[in-house]
């Protein structure tokens, strides 16, 4: 099961569970954990749950061409 750490944004409860404290671990479902990452009340631990967005290297990011719009004048055909 992920890993997640309650942040100082948790209020009284995080993921039905009794705050104990800044940086206390939790082991919830996805599902469980998933509102309460919104929030910010909770971050992630496990690198492997992590989206692939976050573990790309940001000088990647620099090198590609930035896209474009389309013009919305331009005609289809």
């Amino acid at each position: 099961m992920p890993r997640y750490a309650i942040t100082e944004r948790a209020g009284l409860f995080v993921a039905a569970h009794r705050n104990t404290g800044v940086g206390t671990v939790l082991e919830l479902t996805e599902r469980q954990a998933e509102h309460e990452l919104r929030l910010g009340t909770l971050t992630t631990l496990d690198v492997a749950a992590a989206s692939p967005a976050s573990t790309e290297d940001p000088g990647d990011r620099k090198s590609r061409p930035k896209r474009q719009a389309p013009d919305s004048d331009a005609k289809p055909q």
